[in-house]
């Protein structure tokens, strides 16, 4: 049976985080340059404003994309633990081989 949504690839994965973070940019840009030209404040008031107005925008119309990048950074993560996982076992496994002594199965 052929599962109906492909697995992403890593350049898919990329594109959504490239675009997540063209868009988080661009709304900060846009929240700062409004925030300079329609209001007295300025210099870093202005890009603390601006942060914290377009962090909240993105919360509501960057859903979608954040969601994208989490998908991707959980798979990163995924298989980077499954990685760590294996290495123990693997790790475990050797030293399984010791006998009562403490001496290793190479030096008797």
């Amino acid at each position: 049976m052929v599962d109906a949504a492909p697995q992403a690839t890593r350049g898919t994965k990329a594109v959504a985080i490239i675009v997540y973070t063209v868009l988080r940019l661009g709304l900060f840009v846009a929240a700062w340059l409004l925030i300079v030209l329609l209001t007295p404040v300025k210099g870093i008031w202005a890009a603390a404003a601006g942060i914290l107005i377009s962090g909240a925008i993105s919360l509501v119309l960057l859903d979608r994309q954040r969601s994208a990048v989490g998908a991707a950074v959980s798979g990163f993560v995924g298989r980077m633990n499954a990685r760590i996982e294996a290495s123990a076992a693997a790790e475990d496994s050797a030293e399984g081989e010791q006998d009562p002594e403490g001496k290793s199965v190479d030096q008797q």
